[in-house]
């Protein structure tokens, strides 16, 4: 089951290539309380082994190794990163994929969602930027190959996940820059579930930076 092409694979490795990418341990924020919500998972017997997929340079796999209090066996997995090309071969507990969906071709996202769901025992969580991005490819495309509405990622989720639930995340400017999504196909865990992303305690998150920062400038000057 092919989730990248050699082509885009060999143009993300090239962006991974520079500082300012995959780099950011908290996830600009949507990942800060991830510690304590992995931890308190654990306590409930519902995490014992975590996975990041696009996992980047691993900057989130090394704030959790500082943070999380409870063994926890944490693993990343990202094709375009030599370090953690490796593709896992077992289920984890829990999954995160974080601003990574948007980066993905159209032709293998349907692949990579379910190979996110094959990975997953109890829930996962994704967030998807709905913006183009600041950076571009070498080939001159923006580095959010994927941009599509909120309703067209829920409908993806919807034909491979028996429960969801999915929220805005927005940006300073008043506009919604992500749409963050739960998922789970054991209805055993959606009480814990909804408990986590309470512990994550993203829901009043206020964005900056990026494509809506310059727009909001712009219209600030007229």
């Amino acid at each position: 089951m092919d989730t990248i092409s050699r082509e885009q694979q060999k143009l993300n490795s090239e962006l991974h290539k520079s500082d300012q990418y995959g780099n950011r341990s908290s996830a600009a924020g949507l990942a800060s309380n991830l510690p304590r919500a992995l931890d308190r998972m654990h306590e409930y017997g519902l995490c014992n082994r975590f996975l990041d997929y696009g996992t980047g340079k691993g900057k989130l796999l090394e704030y959790l190794k500082q943070n999380i209090k409870h063994p926890i066996q944490l693993e990343g997995y990202d094709p375009a990163v030599e370090t953690f090309c490796q593709k896992p071969s077992e289920k984890f507990d829990i999954v995160t994929c974080l601003d990574v969906l948007e980066h993905i071709e159209l032709d293998t996202i349907d692949n990579v969602l379910t190979e996110i769901r094959d990975y997953t025992r109890y829930f996962c969580y994704l967030v998807i930027d709905l913006q183009p991005a600041v950076k571009t490819l070498s080939d001159g495309r923006n580095a959010h190959i994927l941009l599509a509405p909120p309703n067209w990622w829920q409908n993806k989720i919807s034909q491979l996940f028996t429960s969801y639930s999915t929220f805005p995340i927005y940006h300073g400017s008043g506009d919604i820059q992500k749409i963050a999504i739960i998922a789970s196909n054991d209805p055993k865990c959606l009480k814990l579930m909804h408990g986590f992303i309470t512990k994550l305690n993203v829901f009043e998150l206020s964005l900056v930076g990026g494509v809506l920062e310059k727009r909001r400038r712009i219209l600030k000057k007229q």
